[in-house]
């Protein structure tokens, strides 16, 4: 047990506020790991075994906001009061626009470290593509099974995906988050599913 009396992960999870805190109130490049050591009350050697350097702490953060988006994703597809798969569908699609648009807005530096992570393709990001794939592919099947659409489950939800990439990609969601776009993504979707039938 170290000496802050805290686990090992509470150290890491501690790091991890102290750094979205600092991030907020001075930029996403003002952030330095003994900053971090000193907030905390331990030694930058201390910080230093469990974030190799800044960006691994950056790494962390955007992680968090991944998990929590993940989570969120995950209620949709598990959400027995929706009835219709296509519903569940849309509805997994705007909940994924909205916490992106939502991050852009009122976090935009901690959205700036999760940008460059998705970017270079961390394997955190390449964990939550992969899990996003999974989950489309199960509702698309529940849809396919209803009789609701029809086609190849993995060629649908490229499709979809694909479609809506305007509403989802990290860059393309920060260049347009003052504008209301919900509606006009359900239509696309609206408009891709008549044609999947």
């Amino acid at each position: 047990m170290p000496k802050t009396g805290l686990t090992q992960d509470q150290i890491r999870q501690r790091a991890i506020e102290h750094t979205i805190a600092r991030m907020r109130k001075f930029g996403y490049e003002k952030v330095r790991l003994s900053d971090i050591a000193k907030d905390m009350g331990i030694t930058h050697a201390a910080l230093y075994s469990h974030f190799a350097d800044k960006a691994a702490l950056f790494d962390a953060v955007s992680e968090r906001f991944i998990c929590d988006l993940d989570s969120k994703l995950e209620q949709v597809c598990n959400d027995k009061s929706i009835k219709s798969s296509l519903d569940r569908i849309t509805k997994w699609f705007l909940i994924l626009h909205r916490a992106k648009k939502e991050k852009v807005n009122n976090d935009p530096e901690i959205y700036r470290a999760f940008n460059y992570s998705a970017q270079i393709e961390k394997d955190f990001v390449k964990c939550h593509l992969a899990l996003m794939h999974e989950h489309l592919n199960s509702m698309v099947k529940r849809a396919i099974d209803d009789g609701q659409i029809k086609g190849d489950p993995a060629n649908i939800s490229i499709l979809l995906l694909t479609s809506t990439i305007d509403f989802h990609h990290p860059v393309m969601v920060a260049e347009r988050a003052d504008e209301k776009r919900e509606q006009l993504l359900a239509q696309i979707l609206t408009t891709l599913y008549k044609g999947l039938k």
